[in-house]
């Protein structure tokens, strides 16, 4: 299957509608023959343009459900706040005068 945005939202939307259904990266990788950061590329994109793609342990998943979407945002959030954490101890290497 030749991959982009909107074959990807399809593909998750057709096959891997709802938490129950799942998808690890390592299976749209297979469905899509390309690598792990290719996906997450194209679902960054696809949530940024709106599309309610979630995410969980067991994988990504489309799912309009309000719980699930707010699962994942809780997610981005918790993840936000640690790449912030990681930024500012790294800041601390770099002289005051050459920051931002």
């Amino acid at each position: 299957m030749r991959m982009n945005n909107e074959a990807v939202c399809w593909y998750l939307k057709t096959n891997h509608n709802g938490r129950s259904k799942a998808a690890l990266s390592r299976q749209l990788e297979a469905a899509f023959s390309c690598k792990g950061a290719k996906i997450r590329k194209c679902i960054n994109a696809l949530r940024s343009g709106g599309v309610p793609i979630c995410s969980c342990t067991d994988g990504y998943f489309y799912s309009e459900n309000p719980e699930d979407i707010r699962g994942t945002v809780n997610q981005l959030h918790s993840r936000i706040s640690k790449i912030e954490i990681a930024k500012n101890g790294m800041e601390k290497y770099i002289p005051a005068e050459r920051r931002n």
